[in-house]
């Protein structure tokens, strides 16, 4: 399968950090669950093929809806392909999406929700915007044009996708007072305004994109585990441990020898550079 990130345009960049397609026709008998981990983001994702089945911490199987929200997540989502996959994904930096679904993120945290039961404007939206017989391409380019005009009909205010930012910046290494300083609020009301907009407090942010660092430690083949926790931030090797248990479920060792295509895909470690407008990457 063929995986493709595309930048939004201007507008639209404070708040979605990329468009990406997944399109292919995996073999079914030769397919294995992929783990996808938590990122510090939330997307919107519409399929115009076969869903994907979700796979449950009890082995239960279940069909992904068509259209869906995922809320920011804390721990792995497990997820097999049962046929033709043909996805759009609109990925939103932390807090971005917002402007465009208001409803309270931390109600969507750890959850994968149908679009129309939370933001069924937006998914008619969609739906008008997606012709059915056009490219993925041509989709997204509708899609951004719909995102971008209501964005200017509703206004907008950036003050904690501006903060978020900083925090992705750092990779996680802010601290949270000297956000609060920053938004001239204290700690409490940062907690609160994250919890709504983002979906995580801007400890458990900064935790999330220190986790995510570590994929990237470890392709600049940083030699040993004391090391890559030092370099993403951790007091120590036990800590990075343990956020892997919490967020991956599985020790670094396991997960990082047994890689997988989309695992690699999302991980912060392949995002686009700001100098290039299109990342294609063959997962499987």
């Amino acid at each position: 399968m063929q995986y493709q990130e595309i930048q939004p345009g201007e507008l639209l960049a404070p708040f979605i950090e990329c468009f990406w397609t997944l399109e292919g026709e995996p073999d079914r008998t030769e397919s294995t669950p992929e783990r996808i981990l938590p990122d510090g983001c939330v997307e919107i994702i519409l399929s115009f093929a076969d869903r994907f089945t979700e796979i449950d911490e009890s082995s239960d199987e279940k069909l992904q809806p068509s259209h869906f929200l995922v809320g920011q997540m804390t721990r792995p989502v497990i997820i097999k392909p049962t046929g033709s996959v043909r996805l759009i994904g609109i990925r939103f930096h932390p807090g971005g999406t917002f402007p465009f679904v208001a409803v309270p993120m931390d109600e969507t945290t750890d959850r994968i929700i149908e679009l129309g039961a939370i933001a069924a404007d937006l998914e008619r939206e969609f739906k008008a915007a997606a012709d059915a017989d056009a490219s993925l391409h041509l989709k997204i380019v509708a899609i951004e044009q719909m995102l971008a005009k209501r964005l200017r009909s509703r206004g907008h205010n950036s003050s904690i996708v501006d903060l978020t930012a900083r925090i992705v910046r750092s990779a996680g290494r802010l601290s949270v007072d000297t956000l609060a300083a920053e938004a001239g609020i204290s700690t409490r009301q940062l907690r609160r305004r994250f919890l709504t907009e983002v979906g995580v407090g801007p400890k458990l942010l900064c935790r999330l994109l220190r986790f995510q660092q570590v994929f990237s430690a470890v392709d600049r083949n940083v030699a040993e585990w004391a090391g890559i926790a030092f370099e993403c931030g951790y007091y120590d090797q036990a800590h990075l441990i343990n956020d892997f248990r919490q967020f991956a479920q599985q020790t670094p060792s396991v997960l990082l020898a047994n890689p997988s295509g989309l695992t690699e895909a999302f991980t912060r470690k392949n995002r686009m550079s700001d100098f290039s407008n299109i990342r294609n990457v063959a997962v499987f």
